[in-house]
């Protein structure tokens, strides 16, 4: 048999003692090194289990989105139509309230609702989704559909106040600034009416003229000579 060199006996040695030093360490911190490796383990399954619910419920939340605009264009009769829609909105509303999709459901039933004449029944639904609305503008939208739909349903204070809440209108100035004024004038407030039918003109820059703007703020100025 060979006899080990020095350098082989002392490569051994040195393996030895890093072998001993690891076991060393592993005794003192192999507890903790199997709690982060689990925590990570487990991590990232729960980031997979995350994503797959996540999925699943977008899904589920477009399929309703789905089911109440297909409810619209089917050919049955216009209450049953509502009805199923409604029947529709109301389980995507149960399961999938914070879904963008179950808020422009919402805005979708508000609209069928105006075009029904129930104007109510509208503000009902964009109140609801007002409240679930995330960032811009979206919120902005609604509150510009909100607004119309209560002065349409004779609740024009109402109106007033949806808008006051509106604290920058964007590029929605002009509309804002209108329905504002259409809100006072339907209030008994000329004055007020005047103000934001001039700042609806402001807002749409000198290259563009809004005839029925212009009408309105001309029936102002009759009112006040008459």
């Amino acid at each position: 048999m060979t006899k080990r060199t020095n350098r082989e006996n002392k490569k051994v040695a040195e393996e030895d003692e890093q072998w001993e030093a690891f076991k060393r360490w592993w005794k003192q911190n192999g507890s903790s090194v199997l709690m982060g490796i689990a925590i990570v383990v487990l991590g990232i399954a729960g980031w997979q289990y995350w994503e797959a619910r996540e999925a699943s419920a977008r899904a589920e939340a477009r399929q309703g989105f789905d089911s109440v605009i297909s409810t619209l264009q089917s050919d049955k009769e216009t209450e049953e139509r509502l009805s199923t829609m409604e029947y529709a909105l109301d389980n995507l509303k149960d399961s999938q309230p914070d879904s963008p999709y179950t808020v422009f459901s919402a805005m979708v039933a508000a609209s069928v609702y105006m075009e029904e004449s129930r104007a109510e029944d509208a503000v009902e639904e964009l109140e609801w989704a007002l409240e679930q609305a995330g960032g811009q503008p979206l919120p902005r939208v609604i509150r510009l559909r909100l607004a119309r739909a209560q002065l349409a349903s004779g609740e024009a204070e109402s109106a007033i106040a949806t808008l006051e809440g509106l604290e920058d209108a964007g590029e929605f100035a002009p509309l804002f600034h209108e329905l504002r004024g259409d809100a006072h004038h339907a209030a008994g407030n000329e004055d007020a009416a005047r103000e934001a039918y001039q700042a609806a003109r402001e807002s749409h820059g000198e290259d563009v003229n809004d005839r029925l703007l212009e009408i309105k703020l001309s029936d102002l100025a009759v009112m006040e000579e008459g």
